[in-house]
Parts: structure tokens; sequence; C-alpha cells
């Protein structure tokens, strides 16, 4: 039996909030996520009905309107909501920021994430 690798992946801190939680604590909350290539337009083989042919202009208007598709042509799914007690965000040596790009790493029963 083969053992499996390490998972890998790099997301951008795209928040970082303060929130109060129900028993009067606050803690830091960072988000981090990936940004991805949006679904492209859908495109009909020449066989295809005339119907298809003349909906299809407005199924992709849609899309395009739709905010998770927009017309960037990237959307960001969300990867890793890390919280942090007031008192452990503070004894960070280096706190991210956002825009700052890490690298997520889950193995062996570990997670590790570090500045790419």
């Amino acid at each position: 039996m083969t053992e499996l690798s390490a998972v890998r992946f790099k997301a951008m801190v795209t928040n970082i909030s303060i929130i109060d939680t129900p028993w009067g604590e606050r803690v830091v909350k960072v988000d981090l996520t990936e940004e991805r290539e949006t679904p492209s337009a859908i495109v009909l083989p020449a066989e295809q009905s005339e119907v298809a042919r003349e909906i299809m202009p407005v199924v992709s208007q849609i899309l395009r309107s739709m905010p998770f598709f927009g017309a960037a042509g990237k959307a960001r799914l969300p990867r890793l909501s890390l919280y942090l007690t007031e008192e452990e965000w503070e004894s960070l040596l280096e706190k991210p920021t956002i825009g700052d790009l890490m690298e997520v790493e889950v193995a062996r029963g570990s997670l590790k994430v570090r500045k790419a």
C-alpha cells in the first residue's frame, strides 16, 4: 500500500478581522483564499440545435453578471480560516497582512502555514 504524500497549496490572506465569541472573548480571524479562473463561456458544436445556439449568449451574459463568476474571469475560493486569541495574535513575531501569499501543508496529522 502506498503512503499518501502531503497536500500543499498556496493561498492569499484576504481578510483579518476581530470577532467577539459567545464567551466574551475576542479572537482574530485570518482568512486565506485561493484565486481560480472561472469557467469560460460554453462552446457548443455546430450540430447543436438552433434553440441551444440562440440561448447561449443569454446564459453567458447571466454568468458574467453573477458576482461569483464576474466579468474578471477569476473567483476567490475560501481555503482556510484561522482563529487566534488576542494573546496568540500578539505573540506572533511576524503577523500576516492582507495580500500575503501563504503556503499551507497538510501531512501526517499536522497542518503548517508559512509565508510563501
